[in-house]
């Protein structure tokens, strides 16, 4: 006897049986699935799986099965969707999956003044994140990114609990629940170890977008300068590209960057950036190269690197087949030094409470009425 299938097993493997109107007796037409791009998700596990990493075969063709369920929602429309990774939680393990809209969402609102804008549609907003606690389970959209969750994340280590809706109870505070928490998170991992090899794109005319390169030769050897950065570096001040507070009115002179704000914290500063200039991790290399064989003269060699900032991250490649993956629980693999508390206030003035024995000032008696104004009252 074949077993029962649960809820989510069962969207993903079971068959969509048609609903059928109840006055006719015939099934209602349905919904057209959507069109969209994915990666080859079993081609990227069977890469994964040769060089020792990723969540197995087993889960990838469950993952790939959820991605045709997302990528096939005719209420969301996404024009691509790939696997991000796997975030290990204290409760049910976020599977996060990364895509772009055909109908991208309205623009937030104008930031307050004072407060430095989020992006939309680009840098740290550049994709749009799904994320289910169950394969087969209903998918959450994350919320935009806004630079002042991205600034608080880096001060902080918060383990996930599983719950989108959970308060992040930290010191310095966190502007927002996990939801934003994870999200803050994820565009830090993308902007860091989302890679491609050397020479598979090239820059665009505007110099923001990547074009695939025509004249792409696979590296002969392996090394980790083969490898380079897919997604610009976030800057210090919380976005990709530095924002500058415009002039006031009737002021023509700009005013000038804070080159503090300008550094990159994670990740490269530029696109198509070779990951062997990545800034060192604790006095090592920022990444690690490994492949499928460490026996010379073996062919067919799949080669990968491994970030040393961002541990479970991983790029492999094989001829012109790439992938990125992170399964990990979201802390940066650098030394966390809890920040000390706010100074203590001064003590209040106690001579300003002190009792006094002095009486009030005694009123002064109201004067007496004279003779014959009451009667007039009358």
């Amino acid at each position: 006897m074949t077993p029962e299938l649960d809820g989510s097993n069962k969207k993903l493997f079971g068959t969509v049986v048609p609903e059928v109107d109840p006055e006719t007796g015939e099934a209602v037409e349905a919904t057209p699935p959507n069109d969209y791009e994915a990666e080859d998700v079993v081609g990227d596990a069977n890469l994964l799986d040769a060089v020792g990493a990723g969540i197995g075969k087993a889960e990838m063709y469950k993952v790939m099965l959820a991605v045709r369920l997302l990528g096939e929602d005719p209420e969301i429309k996404v024009a691509t969707v790939r696997f991000f990774g796997k975030f290990l939680t204290l409760g049910s393990d976020y599977y996060v999956f990364e895509t772009t809209l055909k109908e991208p969402a309205a623009a937030e609102e104008e930031a307050a003044e004072g407060v430095v804008p989020s992006e939309v549609g680009s840098g740290a907003n550049g994709y749009t994140y799904f994320v289910c606690t169950t394969l087969g389970g209903a998918f959450t959209p994350l919320p935009n990114v806004t630079p002042a969750q991205i600034v608080a994340s880096r001060a902080i280590r918060k383990y996930l609990s599983g719950d989108l809706g959970a308060e992040v109870s930290t010191f310095p505070t966190f502007p927002g629940k996990e939801a934003e928490y994870l999200r803050a998170v994820v565009a830090r991992i993308a902007a860091s170890t989302v890679l491609c090899p050397t020479g598979y794109f090239t820059l665009g005319e505007e110099g923001g977008s990547l074009e695939k390169a025509e004249d792409f030769a696979p590296a002969a050897e392996p090394e980790v300068a083969s490898w380079c950065h897919r997604y610009p570096g976030i800057r210090r001040q919380g976005r990709c590209e530095l924002f500058v507070k415009p002039p006031p009115e009737g002021e023509e002179e700009a005013p000038e960057e804070d080159p503090d704000q300008a550094i990159v914290d994670e990740g490269a500063e530029a696109l198509l950036t070779t990951v062997d200039a990545d800034a060192e991790v604790e006095g090592g290399a920022a990444w690690s190269l490994i492949t499928s064989s460490c026996i010379p003269g073996v062919k067919y060699k799949i080669a990968a690197v491994r970030s040393n900032l961002w541990r479970g991250a991983v790029s492999v490649a094989s001829g012109t087949s790439f992938t990125n993956i992170y399964v990990g629980n979201g802390f940066p693999a650098t030394k966390f030094v809890i920040p000390p508390p706010p100074a203590v206030s001064p003590e209040f003035d106690v001579s300003a409470m002190a009792e006094s024995t002095d009486l009030p000032p005694k009123p002064e008696p109201e004067a007496p009425a004279e003779e014959g104004e009451g009667e007039a009252a009358e």
